[in-house]
């Protein structure tokens, strides 16, 4: 073993009393490819803009998509079609963390900004509703105390360009999702 290597050991218990069946796994194969599909329609309806208002907390879309009649119609046991949809929620959530991230981050190194502006996009990025609202096109219903910051900031930039430069950059770097199915 060479300088600065450890070797670690791990004991490692099986539970099992043996195989298991080839109904039994062919059932188990089944409910994945169920729960991969239910995840799939999560990412494919609530992973892009219009969504984002939708997943916070996320009983809307359980609610929907229990509405679609899709648990029945694939024959998904509730409790995994209820994790499925929090899973798919979970994953979109951080998706959409990431893209926040990237776009701020690149906001802090683009030099035709001026600090109005870089200070303008980073809080559009924090506050959810005024992103949702720029990315919709519709205007942003805020708290008094943000809407008088956000009229504050609005007045010392040219707010159109901005605005659009944000939505290119999440059509640029945001990921709609999907899992792989065999």
């Amino acid at each position: 073993m060479s300088k600065g290597q450890e070797t670690i050991i791990k004991t490692v218990h099986q539970y099992s009393k043996g195989l298991i069946a080839a109904s039994d796994m062919e059932k188990l194969e089944e409910i994945a490819r169920d729960y991969c599909y239910v995840k799939n329609q999560v990412y494919q309806r609530y992973g892009g803009i219009y969504g984002l208002p939708k997943i916070y907390p996320g009983y809307t879309v359980q609610n929907e998509m229990i509405a679609t009649g899709l648990r029945e119609e694939i024959g998904l046991p509730f409790v995994y079609f209820n994790l499925a949809v929090f899973d798919a929620l979970g994953d979109i959530k951080s998706q959409w963390t990431r893209t926040k991230s990237k776009i701020a981050g690149l906001v802090g190194q683009n030099e035709g900004l001026t600090e109005e502006e870089k200070h303008f996009l980073r809080f559009l990025l924090k506050v959810s509703n005024a992103f949702e609202a720029v990315l919709s096109g519709k205007s942003a219903v805020l708290k008094p105390e943000l809407k008088r910051q956000y009229d504050m900031l609005e007045e010392q930039v040219e707010v159109k360009k901005l605005q659009g430069y944000l939505r290119r950059q999440v059509r640029k770097y945001h990921v709609r999702l999907h899992t792989e199915t065999a």
